[in-house]
C-alpha cells in the first residue's frame, strides 16, 4: 500500500513533456500550421475566382436560352444555333447505381466534337449504331442537341446549370479554405501552448461549422437549379445560422475532452 503523501495516490498525474520534446512538437505544429494557412489562402483565392466568373456564366446561360437558328450567312462569333452533319463511330451506354455514362462518338467537320455527353440513353442514343448519320446542333463550343430524322435528344453539353454548379463549388472551397486558414493561424500563433495543453475545443467546433456550411451548399444548389444563383445564395446564407445553432447544441450535450470551453489566450 502506498505511503501517505504519495502524489500518485487516488489519481493519475500526467507529467509535462521534456523540453526537447516540446521544442520538436512546437516546430512541427508551426510547420503544418504554415502549410495549412497557405493552403487556406490558395483555396480562398480559388473560391473567390470561381465566384467572380459566375456572372459571366449567368449571361452565357441567358444567351443560350434565347438563341435562335443561324441564317444562311453567319460568322463563328454569332450566338446562334448551327447545324452540322456527322457520322456515328460508336456509342457507350453504362447504367450503374453510382455512376452512369451515355457518350456518343462522332466523326464529322472540325466544329463537331469527337464525343458528346448525351446525359441519357433515351430517346435517341440507344437507337444509334456505327455508321448512322446525325445532325448535331452547336452553340459556341457546346453541342446541346443531336437529331436523326424526326427523333432528337437534348444533351448534357449545355451551359444550363453551370452558374449554379460553379457557385456551389466555389462556396464549398471557400468554407474549406476559411477553416484551413483559421486552423493554420491557430497552430502558428499558439504552437507552444497547444503542445503543453492540447488543442482547444474551439478548433473542433469551427471545423464542424465549416463542414456544415459546405454541406449546406447541396440543398441551396438544388433550389438554385430551378430559381437561379441569387436565390441559391440567399438559401445558403439562411442555412448558416442553423448550422451554427446545431453545432453549439451538439457541443453542449457532449461530454469528454472536446466539451470544455476553448482555452484563453491570456
Amino acid at each position: 500500500m502506498p505511503p501517505h503523501g504519495d502524489p500518485f495516490l487516488g489519481h493519475r498525474m500526467s507529467l509535462p513533456p521534456e523540453p526537447g520534446t516540446v521544442r520538436r512538437r512546437t516546430v512541427w505544429r508551426r510547420v503544418w500550421g504554415l502549410c495549412a494557412a497557405l493552403l487556406g489562402v490558395v483555396m480562398l483565392l480559388a473560391g473567390a475566382a470561381g465566384l467572380a466568373i459566375v456572372p459571366s456564366l449567368v449571361e452565357d446561360e441567358k444567351a443560350f436560352e434565347t438563341a435562335t437558328s443561324c441564317t444562311a450567312v453567319f460568322s463563328p462569333q454569332d450566338d446562334c444555333l448551327r447545324s452540322f452533319e456527322a457520322t456515328v463511330t460508336r456509342t457507350v451506354i453504362k447504367e450503374q447505381n453510382k455512376s452512369s455514362e451515355y457518350t456518343l462518338y462522332l466523326n464529322g467537320p472540325a466544329q463537331v466534337p469527337r464525343s458528346i455527353d448525351m446525359g441519357d440513353s433515351e430517346p435517341l442514343l440507344k437507337r444509334l449504331r456505327p455508321g448512322d448519320h446525325v445532325t448535331v446542333t452547336l452553340w459556341r463550343d457546346y453541342a446541346p442537341e443531336v437529331r436523326q430524322g424526326k427523333v432528337f435528344q437534348e444533351t448534357a453539353d449545355t451551359p444550363e446549370g453551370e452558374p449554379v454548379f460553379v457557385c456551389a463549388l466555389a462556396l464549398a472551397v471557400i468554407c474549406g479554405g476559411a477553416y484551413s486558414l483559421y486552423a493554420g493561424a491557430m497552430a502558428l500563433v499558439r504552437a507552444r501552448r497547444h503542445v503543453v495543453r492540447e488543442l482547444p475545443a474551439g478548433l473542433v467546433t469551427r471545423g464542424k461549422e465549416a463542414a456544415g456550411a459546405a454541406l449546406c451548399v447541396l440543398p441551396a444548389a438544388g433550389v438554385g437549379l430551378f430559381t437561379g444563383v441569387p436565390v441559391m445564395l440567399v438559401v445558403w446564407l439562411v442555412l448558416l445560422p442553423l448550422v451554427r445553432w446545431i453545432v453549439q447544441r451538439q457541443q453542449q450535450r457532449r461530454t469528454g475532452r472536446h466539451a470544455r470551453p476553448p482555452l484563453h489566450t491570456s
